[in-house]
């Protein structure tokens, strides 16, 4: 059961310089008057301030140099139960006053990324029955409170002209649009939207490389290796087979060559460092005279010394004549080594020298080695493309298998069809040409109008009126006060004046409460016969509301219609009781 909220007064007091704006709703149509640049826009901007959506904060930016506290009383119903709340906001903090008299506050709520300002917003999520989650880099998140209200509300500065655009923050939502419309027309999106979103970015990657792959193997040259190939036969194959088992044994032997050849010549620097080293002891005298011949230290004689000199000769024999054993043998090693590799090269060139000058239909050895490495990447990307269809057979398979995915288009289907009803019925009531492209009349496709002036604007007025009586039809989602401002634009004709004026009185929703903005200067003086008066200068609300509006509908001008930029025109000192009441709910 959907939950519809109705705002009963708002009061947003300046303590600071002792003014504020007051004015109690009614729970119908809430026509809202006075000059340009008086606050009407402010005022239905400070109703959403107030539940924490900080779009709006730039445009409020006069308003908060008061250091104003918001205050918003309002009633859920849910069914036929309704409960009273109060919201108030001041320069950190909301806090909201529930049905039972507690207070639940939130401080800190400026950024919507901070705690306290998720927390806000989960609170007021839950409050209102707002459930819709949009995907942001790659995950789902709790939808933004700018989206509760979007679309309910209509901006003056270019809800008008662009669609979705009334807040400013929403377009970094992947796929915003098509998950914005399901939530508010009751369609449901049951299936796993990340992964079905992963599964299709996956079948649209491997049909795009599968026909990359199959485009770039039909090249000449591939065609052409791949017929030399065929051509060549298995004879090939097989020579290969063997030139690359010898020329491996050929390589193992090159390598056991070198290693051979490193040990030989450390054996003979060895063996030339011994005989130097023989030469020396034998030149030694043991006569306090000789010297070292590495470090000049005098060799003192003894019988020790003695001794040890000829134990180190005698060694220094027995070493020489070790390594030069081994030096002979090395060296035979190496003989055949080198004998085996010139046996391995010479079976490799008369093996591979015949089929070298093998000629098959035509196509020799030479030829078919040239196109072999195009063969091997042709035969690869075929293997690639068989691979890449065997995934993408499996990827279809499992989008096939999300069954809601098909329930989705089809409800998506019957909404554009009921849309597409209501909003060329609503085209026709506001004296419009009918649109006949699908882009825009299908629901899911409508992006913008291929019209300007005051047609784009009666378009997108019949636009914003469907999707509105969508909303109702479908009885899921929360609803809100449909708040419209400034429905009239600078330049409207007289014709279009009633036309438009018509149009909005006999299409307000009659689910919800209605905020409807209208300029008008209220003069004391009666305009001199000559002056020239635009049609929209002529407008006097009072007449709008007794000519096309309910009975129960309430008419309130900011400024008394006089004054510019006099949303705080009114004494705070006659709302002092409700002033102090406020201040009690922020006091916990």
């Amino acid at each position: 059961m959907n939950t519809t909220i109705t705002f009963n007064r708002l009061f947003v007091s300046s303590e600071s310089h002792n003014s504020c704006f007051s004015n109690e709703f009614s729970p119908g149509v809430n026509l809202i008057s006075g000059r340009n640049t008086s606050g009407k826009s402010s005022l239905i901007q400070s109703l959403m301030f107030a539940f924490g959506v900080n779009d709006v904060r730039e445009s409020l930016d006069e308003i908060l140099s008061y250091q104003p506290t918001f205050r918003v009383d309002f009633t859920k119903k849910v069914g036929d139960v309704e409960e009273s709340y109060t919201i108030v906001r001041d320069s950190k903090s909301i806090y909201v006053k529930e049905p039972s008299g507690k207070i639940v506050s939130f401080r800190g709520i400026d950024a919507d990324n901070s705690v306290e300002h998720i927390r806000l917003k989960d609170y007021i999520r839950d409050l209102i029955g707002f459930s819709l989650i949009l995907e942001q880099k790659g995950e789902l998140k709790s939808a933004p409170l700018e989206s509760m209200f979007l679309p309910y509300y209509i901006s003056q500065s270019v809800g008008w002209v662009y669609l979705r655009e009334s807040f400013s923050n929403l377009q970094y939502y992947k796929g915003f649009k098509d998950d914005y419309l399901d939530y508010y027309l009751g369609i449901s999106n049951r299936f796993d939207r990340l992964e079905h979103r992963r599964l299709t970015k996956e079948r649209d990657r491997l049909s795009a490389e599968i026909n990359n792959l199959k485009r770039y193997s039909k090249k000449a040259e591939f065609q052409f290796s791949n017929l030399v190939d065929e051509a060549f036969g298995e004879q090939a194959e097989v020579y290969i087979e063997n030139y690359v088992l010898k020329a491996k044994s050929l390589e193992e032997e090159r390598n056991k060559y070198i290693k051979l050849c490193n040990e030989f010549s450390l054996l003979q620097n060895h063996h030339k460092i011994l005989k130097r080293t023989k030469s020396n002891i034998k030149k030694q005298n043991y006569n306090d005279v000789d010297r070292c011949p590495a470090c000049t230290q005098v060799l003192s004689y003894s019988l020790e010394g003695l001794y040890s000199h000829y134990q180190k000769y005698n060694d220094t024999l027995e070493l020489e004549s070790h390594i030069t054993t081994k030096l002979i043998d090395k060296k035979s090693k190496i003989n055949s080594s080198k004998k085996k590799m010139t046996t391995i090269e010479n079976e490799i060139f008369n093996d591979y020298g015949v089929l070298l000058d093998k000629n098959v239909d035509g196509v020799t050895f030479e030829q078919w080695v040239a196109n072999k490495a195009n063969i091997t990447l042709y035969k690869q990307m075929q293997a690639d493309i068989e691979h890449s269809e065997s995934e993408l057979e499996g990827v279809k398979l499992s989008l096939g298998s999300m069954v809601t995915e098909q329930e989705t288009i089809f409800s998506r289907i019957s909404k554009e069809t009921a849309f597409k009803k209501i909003f060329t019925a609503y085209t026709s009531q506001l004296k419009l040409k009918p649109l006949t492209d699908s882009r825009y009349l299908d629901l899911y496709k409508i992006h913008s109008f291929p019209r300007q002036g005051v047609e784009l604007h009666k378009t997108v007025m019949a636009y914003h009126f469907a999707l509105n009586a969508m909303i109702a039809k479908s009885k899921t989602a929360h609803r809100l006060p449909f708040l419209l401002d400034a429905i009239l634009k600078e330049d409207i004709d007289e014709t279009n004046l009633e036309t438009i004026l018509s149009f909005v009185a006999n299409n307000l929703p009659s689910d919800t409460q209605t905020f409807v903005s209208i300029s008008e200067h209220v003069k004391e003086s009666i305009p001199e016969e000559n002056e020239e008066i635009k049609p929209i200068e002529k407008v006097r609300v009072k007449d709008v509301q007794s000519s096309y509006f309910p009975t129960n509908s309430k008419l309130f001008y900011v400024g008394g219609g006089k004054l510019e930029r006099s949303f705080f025109s009114q004494s705070l000192e006659n709302y002092r009781e409700l002033h102090e009441e406020t201040i009690d709910i922020t006091v916990i």
